[in-house]
């Protein structure tokens, strides 16, 4: 027997579309050209095609909505099953309803749902080039309202150890819970939300996915409830879609995807994280791989050619002081909207056996993220605008680097690669490291270093350096975690990504600002080339052992601290910007810089006074 659409109860998950230049298609015509795309898909794979069923009322009119179905077979081999001989017989569902120009289009099949909505996007005649996708701003305006219920986040930020990728929020008015500085580099993927579709549906919660134009409300209870609410659903999309006076971005504290490279170009920053293991099957590096790969994270560089007009550029890639060679990356529009990077060699990574997988490493989108100038991000795959909130970050401290000519620019001692431990603090170390071991906590005067000072840098490090001063009351413990400029121009300017990298390391490592911890860290290491790296009141020690005898003194009274010490930040440039911003002037390309430095550091400040820590950065004086 044939069926029937009163037969029908379908959960309410609908693509909206929209005819192209208002030119209709009727809706059995999609339905017709969805079911032969149905049958070549199959015969594609290899597959029985699905069998179409004759229904009792194909094509059915309710007040406005013309509506064409089709109930379809289709076999297939279960997904936990290899060989042949079974299957799964699957009876599945399309439904086509068309309001004016509108269209909504129900799947059973969640693959066949994405099949057909690539081959909308390809599709260059016939009745499915005649319709495209609504877009993420005009569902954001019909359906993203307030009172938010659920949110599926995911992250514009660079993947790190202490953000997650992604997370899902639960609540009943979750706009009014996200975190300003937290939240503010995550981007929705779906949301659900209440509104009201009609005199007797007033407080529905209706979901939506931006992306993929998708609407859903959930099961229905007959045919008759389906397609009034499908009507409802096509009505708020027309009335509401090119509303102006709604918000296409009515979440304004997250960040908003960006699905076209137009009015994005001058990129001018590129942070870079080397994994833990390159990911080509060959499973968890070695030790000697992950030393190395360490130690090409401490000291990589990148210089930044911008084409002008353009999101292109070009990036001189440097291990410290010698160059590795020339990337090129380039953005092109792909089908669909989406945007897709390519990285290709121009010269170099050839004069060592590692330059090759440094290259590898270098080329994959996920390892690295693009700053532009005109405000957005590039990061895993995605280009994102991020709105950064007005909050500035206040606790600098000032040390001049010229005073005794500190190389701003390098981390630490080097015998070529290798971090020259046993020279570290000598005469003639004139970087970051030496003026930490000479004179910390007296930077600015450049007077004798005082307290406990030991280093305990390297792959699972606690902190570039630890500090105790012991004679204060109450005692006072502090992580100090350096990172070199990553430009060597006196006159350089602002960098986030400089920044973006050591505060990462700050935070990922700030569980050792507990004394129990700490001192296993520190004791765990006793033995190995860090051993003699620890200095009282200015003299080296041999061990660790008197320090370790100190820590295990103090107490559990003490005054914390995490400390950043990164030289990019000129305070002469420092002051130029903060006055353009108190001036208004906020489409500057260097206070969009600023701002997004600014919330990197205040989520970080946040983090610490969570654990009853203070904070702060010191950059370089220079302005006499």
């Amino acid at each position: 027997m044939a069926l029937s659409s009163n037969q029908c109860t379908p959960y309410l998950s609908v693509s909206l579309y929209k005819a192209v230049n208002g030119e209709a298609v009727a809706s059995s015509e999609l339905l017709a050209a969805i079911r032969d795309l149905a049958r070549e898909n199959a015969d594609k794979k290899g597959m029985e095609r699905p069998r179409f069923p004759t229904v009792q009322d194909p094509s059915i009119e309710s007040d406005g909505t013309t509506i064409a179905w089709a109930h379809y077979v289709e076999k297939r081999s279960p997904s936990w099953f290899a060989g042949e001989g079974i299957t799964d017989t699957l009876n599945q569902l399309i439904i086509v309803a068309k309001r004016g120009d509108l269209y909504a289009l129900l799947f059973s099949d969640n693959g066949l749902r994405g099949t057909v909505a690539k081959k909308i996007l390809r599709a260059t005649n016939g009745p499915l080039a005649r319709i495209r996708r609504l877009s993420s701003s005009e569902i954001n305006r019909a359906f993203v309202e307030s009172q938010v219920r659920t949110l599926w986040l995911s992250g514009a930020h660079r993947r790190t150890a202490i953000k997650p990728d992604s997370k899902i929020l639960s609540g009943l008015e979750l706009e009014t819970s996200l975190d300003p500085l937290g939240d503010q580099t995550y981007y929705f993927s779906s949301v659900r939300s209440t509104m009201s579709l009609s005199d007797q549906l007033t407080s529905a919660v209706v979901g939506a996915s931006p992306m993929g134009s998708r609407i859903w409300i959930g099961p229905t209870r007959s045919w008759e409830e389906f397609i009034a609410n499908v009507g409802l659903i096509l009505d708020r999309a027309a009335n509401c879609m090119n509303d102006a006076a709604r918000p296409d971005r009515p979440l304004p504290i997250l960040a908003s995807t960006i699905t076209t490279l137009e009015g994005i170009e001058q990129p001018y920053d590129l942070a870079f994280i080397v994994p833990e293991q390159v990911n080509d099957g060959a499973g968890p590096a070695g030790d000697d791989e992950l030393r190395w790969l360490q130690q090409f994270a401490d000291v990589a560089r990148f210089e930044i050619t911008a084409i002008a007009g353009s999101a292109n550029f070009e990036a001189e890639v440097y291990w410290a002081d010698v160059r590795l060679g020339r990337l090129a990356y380039e953005f092109e529009q792909t089908v669909g909207s989406d945007v897709r990077l390519k990285t290709r060699k121009v010269d170099g990574f050839d004069s060592e056996d590692r330059d090759a997988e440094i290259l590898k490493i270098c080329r994959l989108p996920d390892n690295i993220t693009i700053y532009f100038d005109t405000g957005h991000t590039f990061s895993r795959g995605h280009f994102y605008e991020t709105r950064f909130r007005d909050a500035q970050f206040s606790d600098w401290q000032w040390v001049s680097m010229a005073s005794d000519g500190t190389a701003f620019w390098q981390e630490k001692p080097l015998d070529g690669k290798r971090f020259a431990v046993e020279n570290t603090g000598n005469v003639g170390d004139n970087s970051l490291f030496g003026m930490v071991t000479r004179h910390w906590p007296n930077l600015q005067e450049r007077g004798q270093q005082t307290g406990w000072l030991v280093c305990d840098d390297g792959a699972m490090e606690s902190a570039d350096f630890i500090h105790i001063n012991d004679i204060s009351g109450p005692p006072e413990l502090t992580l100090i975690h350096v990172k070199g400029s990553g430009s060597v121009n006196a006159n350089r300017g602002l960098s986030v990504s400089d920044y973006e990298v050591v505060v990462g390391q700050a935070i990922k490592n700030l569980r050792h600002i507990d004394r129990g911890l700490l001192r296993e860290k520190l004791a765990a290491n006793a033995e190995g080339v860090l051993q003699n790296a620890v200095w009282h009141d200015g003299q080296r020690q041999e061990d660790r052992g008197a320090l370790l005898a100190t820590l295990d003194g103090l107490g559990s009274h003490l005054k914390t601290k995490v400390v950043v010490l990164q030289p990019r930040v000129r305070r002469s440039v420092f002051n130029n910007i903060r006055a353009k911003m108190d001036n208004g002037n906020l489409a500057d390309s260097d206070v969009r810089r600023m701002q997004q430095l600014d919330a990197l550091l205040l989520g970080a400040r946040s983090d610490c006074f969570s654990l009853g820590a203070d904070f702060c950065v010191i950059a370089d004086e220079d302005t006499g």
